[in-house]
């Protein structure tokens, strides 16, 4: 039997990623939609024809027309949204950020385990190609110890949408961060410690970010840099440097240099000659995630099996996103 699902916000988000899954994914059926804004609602309606329409929320949360809501409304309404349904005996999905601060993560969490509902914040670049081969790659060697590793994604594109201003929680670090800086995270596989950043806008309207560059240092100190920068698409979006070589990706193309050393060190030259043995490699699979598995590993959750990352996780991964807006905010090294 197909789950019951619930869409609350009709916008861009829901059009573009989700319900292309949705109408064909054969675990889901929708079967209530919701937003304020009645044209969105309307198109909404057309590819879900069958769903009850609503305009408010909090008129649907007791109804048994659905088990499952996914929220995709603004950034800073996710919190009081997914309490509500939590409330309301309802499993949810939330879209990045799920949560702005550890205390909106905290109360999520708690709310989940007082109303035995599941919570799942959406991540779809988690298990991205880059990151699964990069695991791959490091796991085998080829590169030796890791210490540094950078990811950043690059563009000089404009927005004019409300991710402009900080009302709704927008900027690129709320909106790109839960992807680039939980793939960092999810790649080093353990805590970050500290945290140092700074945020600019550069080119976007409104008065969000639309740059920032973070450094962080993990429990064992491997730098981690993360970025979401204006410059031309150019530069590498990953580089993972090691003892015995680098890894480079730029889209689905990645480069791994293995370096090797003379047998013996000679000390009266100026520094060893080295070799390097050149890999390249075209990345099979989705770079951002592919929303089909993802939504059908939603359904496996639903029925009872782990989700993809812990609460525990995702509540250090919106640790980070808040020292770095802490630490850029007040040009101070945070430490967790």
């Amino acid at each position: 039997m197909a789950i019951k699902t619930a869409v609350i916000g009709c916008g861009r988000t829901a059009n573009d990623l989700h319900a292309p899954v949705l109408e064909k994914h054969p675990e889901f059926e929708v079967t209530a939609i919701c937003d304020v804004n009645l044209d969105a609602l309307d198109k909404y309606s057309k590819r879900f024809p069958n769903a009850k329409k609503y305009t408010d929320y909090t008129t649907m949360l007791n109804s048994d027309e659905y088990d499952f809501a996914i929220i995709l409304t603004y950034s800073y309404m996710h919190t009081a949204i997914a309490l509500d349904f939590l409330r309301a005996g309802k499993n949810v999905l939330i879209t990045k950020p799920w949560a702005i601060t550890t205390d909106d993560a905290d109360s999520i969490i708690k709310t989940a385990k007082e109303n035995n509902c599941i919570v799942m914040p959406f991540i779809p670049c988690h298990d991205g190609a880059d990151v699964v081969k990069l695991k791959e790659v490091i796991k085998e060697g080829k590169i030796g110890k890791v210490f540094r590793v950078y990811r950043a994604q690059m563009t000089f594109g404009k927005r004019s949408d409300w991710q402009t201003l900080k009302a709704y929680a927008g900027g690129y670090l709320n909106n790109w961060g839960p992807h680039i800086v939980e793939q960092a995270m999810c790649l080093v596989d353990e805590p970050i410690k500290s945290v140092y950043a700074q945020k600019r806008q550069i080119i976007n309207p409104g008065d969000a970010d639309d740059m920032f560059c973070s450094t962080l240092i993990t429990e064992s100190g491997v730098i981690v840099q993360v970025d979401h920068n204006i410059i031309s698409d150019y530069l590498p979006n990953w580089v993972v440097q090691g003892d015995k070589g680098t890894i480079y990706v730029k889209g689905n193309e990645m480069e791994i240099h293995e370096i090797s050393y003379p047998e013996a060190d000679d000390p009266t030259v100026y520094r060893s000659v080295t070799e390097t043995k050149k890999t390249n490699i075209t990345l099979e699979g989705k770079i951002f995630g592919d929303h089909y598995s993802i939504y059908s590993m939603i359904a496996e959750t639903l029925k009872g099996k782990p989700y993809i990352v812990s609460l525990d996780y995702a509540r250090h991964l919106t640790e980070i996103m808040q020292s770095i807006h802490k630490s850029a905010d007040e040009n101070t090294l945070v430490i967790l």
